[in-house]
């Protein structure tokens, strides 16, 4: 029923073919050579590229129809090459697969233009920012991809960027996509001062759309600070949905990091102990010394040293894991390490220490 109801809308609008063979879906009518296509969502600069010749993508989309139950991702991705930006602006996607709809349409929206060719350069963030607040979540998608392109970070001119003010009322919008709006831009304009408030998200928000947008501007603004942030999280955190964000997070971003590989085990080595919780050292110990004991015995002097120890770390408290928790964090070594032992703990304990050997 849904394909039918794609191959009848994609009908409507034919596919200009330009001579870079990219696929633009045309709203009325275009000609052969025309420098400029007009889309349902906004115009399509194709002065270096002009149109070749013109297509029917209704028996393409039909004949891709198969593939969008056995692999979604691969289906979305095979859709925006032909540039059916309808087809995807229209689709309902399966449970999970939001954000992989979303992100399509975002890198369509970086090629599109909805402004009128005589606005002001310095005018035209704050337009696209406004219509951004009173789109659908489609539309979100496509206006975050078009304010992506026109943030200049070069340029010094603020008029050219989204106000920092306007990115953090957008944080706490109650609109799940101006949430994640805000995240991928505060990363794209490489605002600093928003890294607590993307934490919070990253661990908190109860949008599965929000979690990871956040979390990649995290990565995005310092890399170290946000694994960092997750470990201690995942170590204390009272909460126990933090403490799974937090793993889910770090099995994400947390490649070719041996760091992170410890701290999973680490809080999963938690899960054998049946108090409130144990606590771990993170640091070193160095013996020096610091004075002499001097005794007088058959004229010989004898010098015993006397031992100091600097100690240098940290004492973290760290919480028995739930049986939810501890699937995350297995889920997530088995993502970092490609090794498969399941939800049994003991094997990743020692898969872990033969590594280290």
């Amino acid at each position: 029923m849904l394909c039918t109801f794609l191959a009848v809308l994609i009908s409507q609008h034919p596919i200009a073919v330009l001579e870079s063979g990219t696929r633009i879906e045309v709203e009325g009518t275009t000609e052969i050579g025309a420098r400029k296509v007009q889309t349902t969502h906004g115009s399509y600069d194709a002065s270096i590229d002009p149109v070749a010749s013109i297509a029917d993508a209704a028996h393409d989309l039909v004949l891709l129809a198969p593939l969008r139950e056995l692999d979604y991702e691969a289906w979305l991705s095979r859709i925006a090459e032909r540039g059916l930006v309808s087809v995807i602006y229209a689709d309902k996607p399966p449970k999970g697969f939001a954000a992989a709809r979303l992100n399509a349409l975002e890198q369509w929206g970086q090629r599109l233009d909805r402004l009128p060719g005589k606005t002001k350069r310095d005018e035209r963030v704050e337009l696209l920012w406004k219509l951004l607040q009173k789109a659908n979540d489609a539309d979100q998608a496509l206006l975050t991809g078009e304010l992506l392109r026109e943030v200049s970070l070069s340029s010094v001119r603020q008029k050219r960027r989204v106000p920092l003010a306007d990115l953090g009322r957008a944080l706490d919008s109650k609109d799940v996509e101006i949430r994640r709006a805000a995240c991928r831009l505060a990363a794209h304009q490489q605002e600093l001062s928003t890294q607590h408030r993307l934490s919070k998200l990253s661990l908190t928000d109860r949008s599965e759309l929000v979690r990871p947008a956040a979390a990649e501007a995290m990565m995005s603004l310092d890399e170290e600070r946000a694994l960092g942030r997750w470990a201690v999280e995942l170590w204390t955190s009272r909460k126990d949905s933090e403490r799974i964000h937090a793993a889910e997070h770090l099995g994400d971003f947390g490649a070719n990091n041996e760091d992170v590989l410890k701290t999973l085990i680490y809080a999963l080595g938690t899960g054998d102990h049946q108090a409130p919780g144990q606590y771990v050292f993170f640091g070193k110990q160095v013996s020096i010394i610091t004075d002499f004991d001097v005794e007088v015995a058959n004229n010989a002097v004898i010098a015993d040293p006397q031992i100091s120890v600097v100690t240098e770390g940290a004492v973290l408290h760290v919480r028995i894991i739930s049986i939810h928790l501890g699937r995350t964090i297995t889920s997530s070594l088995q993502q970092l390490s490609k090794a498969d032992f399941g939800n049994d703990r003991q094997a990743w304990l020692r898969w872990y220490e033969a590594r280290r050997k």
